[in-house]
């Protein structure tokens, strides 16, 4: 892929050669553009969880259980928002939000590939850096403007870029071909037919308060050739535009020797096949190419050949902007969905979860166990800390630990009042469930985002949490109640912890890269540990979500701390043994190998 300016354009360009050894050109999307689609993103995510909360707060007034079914809701729409958003709508969408969308942007893969799920995961997991510090966004924003091609930290991280998207609506050749009795002397220069060529190649992408405005901007430029026009029945300044590029286009096609007629008959000649292209990539783009029949897949392979011959055939003949921009989309439309990696996994999530998981934790197993000293080290300091300075327990437990402690050691309720400080009732677990488990999910997603700031956000968030779980256990052990909290933590902890560890060895993993890459550049090294690391990111969710469940039913009830301390020993034993031996034997594991997407 190559980077250049482009000819009267403000934007920056990228060249990607297809297999078929036809470059593609793409316009980089500018950091304003980008703004702009996120604010839209952020608007809808917004409104859509005011919409949410407002529809279950009144629903509550009616009922407890809906209450807590719409709290339950809240929590995970919440979640969705933060991390869950732009990953299903860039996965799902062909590198689309709905901000994109209404902007005319698309994500796509450096090489020119659609983008693939694991991409839209991994970049999207790395826009917590890129919003630091929030709400600016400036560390995202230095990145898009420094980079050659525009991108910010998870770009870098997935190995994609944004570009400037026109919608595939248009019709090939519509208002391009040439007629040779229009042919006359130009009345644009050859600077101003290239900006109104550039405008007649984009409009069909533009919103229409967008291209309204876009066209009010030109026409004022042009406006000099456009007074006839203005004065005949009052027409808009986009269909001025429009006509003003009908009768000026075989003008300086003429006046480029001919070349363009040339572009402009194999257009006219070539209208009933790129019609019938058109309507398999629209096709194609609506069902996927799993749709198309056994002739269609046959048509569609041949049409998509043709289709990029004749963008080879267009630029050798030096065909207008506005013509070679229509086949050059098209044609990418093509390459996008012959080559789309969506739904493509690298492997069975039943596979996954059986072998290549646990054989991914083996392999890393000393980050694995660094990210455990540091944490468990932590905790430690901090217990100790607390149990020999009990003000300082005081200061740092907060009066709302402190208060639980001490009523459970008087007795006056038992341990079903860790969980949210009140009386636990049946309703209340599906809340705190879904509570806790989100939380979780939530820390070790930003344990491994950090440690795209050389590994020091990791470091940070095992710290932080290590000490926080500490100082609880000291503050409970000084109000003689240790056995309490042990009781609640133990038939969850263990899956729990450990998955928060498996994350923080995943954000090392990114932090080696950018300090050791090794022989390869820092991007590459990025790239390699991100797809590999994502696999352990993918299992502590996995683990997370079965310890949200443990913590949600089992751990807040009255039940025997016997039993708990013998389900928690139970899962304790599990655990190592999945961990340890499961995936042992047959092929090895590919490197970063994730479930299916």
């Amino acid at each position: 892929m190559n980077e250049s300016p482009a000819p009267a354009s403000l934007h920056r360009r990228i060249a990607v050669d297809t297999p078929e050894h036809v470059r593609l050109n793409y316009a980089l999307a500018d950091l304003g553009a980008r703004a702009a689609a996120l604010a839209i993103d952020l608007l809808i995510s917004t409104l859509g969880l005011a919409l949410i909360g407002m529809a279950f707060r009144y629903a509550g007034l009616l009922d407890d259980l809906l209450e807590s079914l719409g709290s339950t809701i809240l929590i995970f729409a919440i979640f969705f928002v933060q991390w869950g958003y732009f990953i299903l709508f860039e996965g799902v969408g062909g590198g689309r939000t709905p901000g994109k969308r209404v902007i005319g942007l698309r994500v796509i893969h450096t090489g020119g590939e659609p983008l693939s799920f694991r991409g839209a995961v991994l970049r999207n997991l790395i826009r917590l850096v890129d919003m630091q510090p929030v709400p600016s966004g400036l560390a995202g924003a230095i990145s898009i403007v420094a980079t050659r091609r525009a991108q910010r930290l998870g770009d870098l991280v997935a190995g994609t870029i944004v570009v400037r998207d026109v919608s595939s609506g248009e019709h090939l050749a519509a208002g391009i071909e040439l007629q040779a009795g229009r042919v006359g002397r130009p009345v644009l220069a050859a600077e101003q037919f290239d900006l109104l060529a550039g405008y007649m190649a984009r409009r069909e992408g533009l919103e229409g308060v967008v291209r309204a405005r876009v066209a009010v901007s030109l026409a004022e430029a042009l406006d000099f050739a456009l007074r006839r026009d203005r004065e005949t029945n009052d027409p808009s300044a986009d269909e001025r535009l429009v006509r003003l590029h009908e009768e000026e286009a075989p003008r300086h096609a003429a006046r480029r020797g001919g070349a363009s007629l040339q572009a402009a008959t194999m257009a006219r000649q070539q209208r009933e096949s790129w019609a019938r292209y058109a309507e398999l990539v629209r096709k194609g783009n609506r069902k996927g190419l799993k749709a198309f029949s056994e002739d269609e897949v046959r048509t569609f392979g041949e049409l998509y050949r043709a289709m990029t011959a004749d963008l080879a055939r267009a630029r050798t003949y030096g065909a207008s902007p506005g013509l070679l921009g229509t086949i050059q989309r098209w044609a990418g439309s093509g390459h996008n969905l012959l080559y789309r990696t969506r739904g493509r996994a690298a492997v069975s999530a039943g596979n996954w979860i059986a072998r290549e998981f646990p054989r991914t934790v083996r392999r890393y197993g000393r980050h694995l166990l660094l990210a455990s000293a540091i944490f468990y080290g932590s905790g430690a300091v901090a217990f100790l800390a607390v149990r020999d300075d009990p003000l300082l327990g005081r200061r740092l437990a907060g009066p709302g630990m402190l208060t639980r402690a001490e009523l459970i050691e008087k007795g006056n309720v038992d341990a079903t009042y860790l969980a949210e400080g009140d009386e636990f009732e049946a309703t209340d677990m599906p809340v705190f469930g879904s509570s806790v488990m989100t939380n979780n999910i939530g820390v070790t997603l930003t344990a491994f985002a950090g440690g795209l700031l050389a590994g020091c956000g990791t470091l940070y968030i095992l710290v932080l949490n290590g000490m926080l779980l500490g100082v609880a256990m000291g503050a409970f052990a000084n109000e003689g109640v240790l056995g309490v909290i042990l009781a609640f933590v133990f038939s969850h902890g263990f899956i729990e912890l450990t998955a928060i560890c498996i994350a923080g060895a995943a954000g090392f993993g990114m932090g080696s890269a950018l300090l050791l890459p090794g022989r390869r550049t820092r991007a590459e090294a990025l790239r390699e540990r991100a797809r590999a690391f994502l696999s352990l990111i993918a299992g502590t969710t996995f683990l997370l979500v079965l310890a949200g469940v443990i913590e949600g039913f089992i751990s807040p009830t009255s039940l025997p701390a016997a039993f708990k301390f013998g389900f928690g020993g139970l899962t304790a034993v599990l655990l190592v043994l999945y961990l340890g031996f499961a995936g042992r034997g047959g092929s090895p594991a590919e490197p970063g190998g994730t479930p299916a997407s």
